[in-house]
């Protein structure tokens, strides 16, 4: 969970968490702590900041694309926020989700609800969750959120970074975002610049002059160490569906013109307005809450609050918050966003090669 914002202030614990990250992989870098390897290959998607990357549907997409190889696919997460009786605990396996988004989490309980695999699995240990899933009969995993997260061994570092800002500001947590210094990105297989701009939706791997410039100098940092960034590319998260109060789906575009009261408990809800009115909705009022926020009826009555305030404005959430709705709010519209990734072709060559190297 990311904070509620960067504190410059806190720099010297942002420097001192820097370096314990930089110890930590160190460790598992010279093989002084072994991560255990899963009977299945793994796909780990992840990032270098806390929060806002995209990982939700990314990991759909990816997940998606392993379909597409025909395997059986499980998605494995911490499932933070959950709270359960069992760890790990099997949250799908082929049908209706098995457990609610109080025990599963927001993120694994939406990934479940949606179908995006057919076996979703959390745990506070992933080695254990990775463990479950294969039991349940995955030959595929994709380990959300896992690229610090090193003692499940994976064949695949999938790394997002937000396109304007790919290491939140440079400063480590406290002080700032990062999870670990940028130099991380070297064990990664795959850069994703998520949310990038029209320029930047190719069919094809980004040319270095293409990247922004933040990892372009990372790149040559590396290289003088010996090291090098793999192939970058770009995606985009754009508006997929709009589910309507009253059940009907529409197009995103059913938005433009109506007043909204947007509600949202993400890790960036400004992104998440901005979407709302580049689709021509009008922002009459915004109650952003922090990322994992558990709504309960207090937030209910601010919800109702702000609605009448506005008359016939619309009340538009995220498809993470609908699943933790507070009881006594207006039904709202659900928007759910795709992830796109014009060049699929390279990111599956890389995928095949890196999972099923031996495969035909």
């Amino acid at each position: 969970m990311s904070p509620a914002r960067p504190i410059p202030a806190l720099a010297p614990l942002g420097c001192l968490y820097l370096r314990a990250a930089a110890l930590r992989n160190a460790l598992f870098d010279r093989g002084a702590w072994r991560a255990e390897r899963a009977a299945a290959p793994v796909l780990s998607i992840g990032n270098l900041v806390a929060g806002g990357t995209g990982k939700t549907p990314a990991a759909a997409w990816l997940s998606a694309l392993l379909a597409g190889e025909g395997r059986r696919v499980a998605i494995v997460s911490r499932g933070h926020g959950g709270v359960r009786a069992s760890d790990p605990l099997l949250v799908r396996d082929g049908g209706a989700p098995r457990a609610t988004a109080r025990e599963a989490g927001d993120e694994p309980y939406l990934l479940a609800a949606e179908g995006a695999a057919p076996i979703v699995v959390v745990g506070r240990r992933r080695t254990a969750a990775a463990a479950l899933a294969c039991a349940a009969g995955a030959d595929a995993i994709v380990l959300d959120d896992g690229f610090q997260h090193r003692w499940l061994a994976r064949d695949l570092d999938v790394v997002l970074l937000d396109a304007a800002d790919p290491f939140g500001g440079g400063r480590g947590l406290p002080a700032g975002l990062l999870r670990e210094p940028p130099a991380g990105l070297a064990r990664a297989g795959l850069v994703v610049l998520t949310r990038a701009p029209a320029a930047m939706l190719v069919p094809r791997p980004l040319e270095r002059a293409e990247w922004p410039a933040a990892l372009a100098a990372l790149e040559a940092t590396l290289r003088a160490r010996g090291a090098e960034l793999p192939q970058v590319v770009a995606a985009a998260h754009e508006p997929a569906t709009l589910a309507l109060p009253d059940g009907r789906m529409d197009a995103p575009s059913a938005l433009a013109g109506r007043d909204l009261v947007v509600v949202s408990g993400i890790a960036r809800p400004d992104a998440f307005a901005a979407t709302l009115e580049g689709l021509g909705g009008r922002i009459a009022a915004r109650l952003d809450f922090a990322d994992h926020h558990r709504y309960g009826a207090a937030d209910a009555r601010a919800i109702v609050s702000a609605a009448e305030r506005v008359p016939g404005s619309l009340v538009v959430t995220t498809a993470k918050d609908a699943n933790r709705w507070p009881a006594g709010a207006p039904v709202p519209a659900v928007l759910r966003i795709a992830f796109r990734v014009p060049a699929e072709q390279a990111v599956r060559a890389v995928v095949r090669r890196a999972l099923f190297p031996g495969a035909a």
